[in-house]
């Protein structure tokens, strides 16, 4: 086959490597050599953010190569990681010990995008600009996330007959203020899955950018502790592991921040968000039954109710904190207890996994 983005160029198509319904992603043959070919089935800025995203990507970020792009049909082609494993083949396998250090190297990853990132900012709007025919473009969808979670969930608690605390849902939408991209904030792929992502020679390559975004840092570093707020492989996993991969974090991410006592509670408020993002999320089908969000992760139910206990807990968000008690208490009466269980890796460590 021929691509007009590669001209003269024969590919041959190797594998076809899934994607999802927005998107089929292809490994070819080029030559001596291979790339990804992934191209954009469905309406939506996800070619606008991920060609964006990697036209501005520094040497040394753990991300593909853009090569090649395509507006019309959407397309772009990139570099090849090649046929590693993720992070979520660790979780789901029986090494804990091999599942611990792929979470480290995914926050390795993490905190190594974030360092070399954090001066991209403007490059980042202007590619986003420039492939959206120079109409705006969001850098991010913080502001207007926070704002449909809080209209969502207050008529989530309405019909189920949860009082709200006057205050909840203005600390919620406060986070987009807290945590925006003025501050501490780098790019991201915002949906940095632990299937998300590539084993190679040289370290974890994070893949898929369709979502990418200029953001507060605390929102990533998150995902250790909700943990994995976006993703279906959303087990729990080791508090021990979770503050290795921290302090793995911020090794890599070499920012003054990191180490200070705002960084622990701006992850912390992330967290809390996080939980009632995901909540808005998997509540409508969870009031219906307790199906899982793929065939070998948990349950939606198992999920909010641990993360409204988790979140429950914030000292942050007070009055976010009460509405997350009030939430767990009212689900787990309908539902009965929906224990969220360790990764299958950590199984028989259990009694060390977060709360």
């Amino acid at each position: 086959m021929q691509d007009a983005m590669l001209p003269g160029t024969e590919l041959e198509v190797l594998d076809v490597l899934g994607g999802s319904q927005r998107s089929v992603v292809r490994r070819v043959r080029v030559g001596s050599g291979t790339l990804i070919l992934k191209e954009y089935r469905q309406p939506g800025d996800g070619w606008v953010r991920e060609s964006a995203a990697l036209s501005v990507m520094p040497r040394g970020a753990p991300a593909p190569r853009l090569v090649a792009e395509r507006a019309t049909p959407p397309a772009v082609a990139m570099s090849d990681a090649g046929p590693g494993g993720s992070v979520a083949d660790a979780l789901l396998g029986d090494d804990p010990v091999r599942a611990s250090a792929a979470v480290v190297a995914w926050a390795t990853a993490i905190g190594t995008m974030h360092r070399v990132t954090t001066g991209l900012r403007e490059p980042f709007r202007q590619a986003l600009t420039a492939r959206n025919g120079y109409r705006p473009v969001a850098e991010s969808a913080v502001v207007t996330r926070l704002d449909t979670v809080a209209r969502n969930m207050a008529r989530h608690c309405a019909e189920l007959g949860i009082d709200v605390p006057p205050d909840a849902f203005a600390q919620l939408r406060a986070l987009a203020v807290r945590l925006d991209g003025a501050g501490a904030a780098a790019l991201t792929p915002a949906d940095a899955c632990p299937d998300n992502n590539v084993f190679t020679g040289d370290g974890l390559v994070l893949i898929d950018f369709e979502g990418a975004e200029w953001r507060h840092v605390a929102w990533d570093v998150a995902y250790l502790t909700v943990p994995w707020p976006s993703c279906w492989c959303s087990w729990r996993i080791p508090r021990s592991v979770a503050e290795q991969a921290t302090h793995a974090y911020r090794a890599a991410a070499a920012l003054p921040y990191v180490d200070s006592p705002a960084f622990d509670a701006d992850v912390a408020a992330a967290a809390a968000g996080w939980a009632f993002v995901s909540a808005s999320w998997f509540l409508p089908q969870a009031l219906h039954d307790n199906a899982s969000l793929a065939a070998a992760g948990p349950t939606r139910r198992a999920l909010i109710l641990h993360r409204m206990r988790q979140a429950a807990g914030s000292a942050e968000l007070p009055a976010l904190a009460a509405l997350a008690g009030r939430m767990h208490k009212a689900l787990t009466g309908r539902w009965g207890e929906v224990p969220l269980d360790c990764a299958p890796a950590f199984a028989e460590r259990a009694e060390g996994c977060g709360a």
